[in-house]
C-alpha cells in the first residue's frame, strides 16, 4: 500500500493489487450480474453517464446532485468486500457502486464533501483499467492514477475539502468497470 501525503492535509492510499485477479474476477461477475443497477437523471436533466446501485445499513441514504440514493440491504459479497477494506482503513455504512459500460461512461470533477459524510472513502475498482485523476482546488495540480482490476484507493484526511477527483471519458476501447465507493454517512441526509 502506497501512502501519498497531499497538499493541505489530504492523504491518498493506493494499492494497485489489493485483490488477486481470481478474487477480483469473482467479485466483478457477482456484482455485474446481481446488483440492482439503474441509470438516473443527473444535472440539467441529462441521464448520468454510468449505471449506479446503492447498498448499506438500514435507513441510510445519500444525497448528491439533488437526488436521494436510499441504500438497499447489504449483500453477502458486499459485506465481504467492506470488511476487507475496513481492515485497511475506515468504517463504512454505505456503498455507492458505479458501473462504467464503456469509455464514454464517466464521472466528472467533484468532491465528496457533503457535511453528513465522514472524511474516509474506500474506492475499489473491478474490471477495465481507467484513469483516476485528482486536482487541487487552488493550485490546479493534477495527479493521475491507473485504477485497475482489483486496485484500492482510500481518500482520507482533508482530501475532499481541497481536492476534486474524476474518472474521465476515453476514446480508447475499454471494457466494463465497476467502482465501489464505501462511505460513512454520519446523519440523516434528507
Amino acid at each position: 500500500m502506497n501512502t501519498i501525503e497531499l497538499e493541505d492535509g489530504g492523504t491518498l492510499l493506493f494499492d494497485e493489487a489489493f485483490l488477486t485477479k481470481d478474487l477480483a474476477d469473482r467479485y466483478f461477475t457477482e456484482l455485474r450480474d446481481n446488483c440492482q443497477w439503474e441509470q438516473k437523471l443527473g444535472i440539467f436533466g441529462h441521464m448520468q453517464p454510468r449505471l449506479i446501485a446503492s447498498y448499506g445499513d438500514a435507513g441510510i441514504s445519500y444525497r448528491y446532485s439533488g437526488m436521494d440514493y436510499a441504500a438497499l440491504p447489504w449483500t453477502a459479497k458486499l459485506l465481504e468486500i467492506k470488511n476487507k477494506i475496513e481492515a485497511v482503513q475506515g468504517e463504512y455504512n454505505y456503498c455507492l457502486l458505479n458501473r462504467y459500460r464503456s469509455g464514454s461512461d464517466s464521472m466528472g470533477w467533484h468532491a465528496d464533501d457533503e457535511p453528513e459524510m465522514g472524511n474516509v472513502i474506500g474506492s475499489l475498482s473491478l474490471g477495465a483499467t481507467r484513469k483516476f485523476r485528482i486536482r487541487h482546488n487552488e493550485t490546479r495540480e493534477t495527479k493521475t492514477f491507473l485504477a485497475n482490476h482489483g486496485s484500492l484507493i482510500i481518500m482520507a484526511g482533508t482530501m475532499q475539502q481541497f481536492w476534486q477527483h474524476e474518472v474521465p471519458k476515453t476514446k480508447q476501447v475499454v471494457g466494463e468497470r465497476i467502482n465501489l465507493t464505501f462511505r460513512k454517512i454520519l446523519g440523516d441526509t434528507k
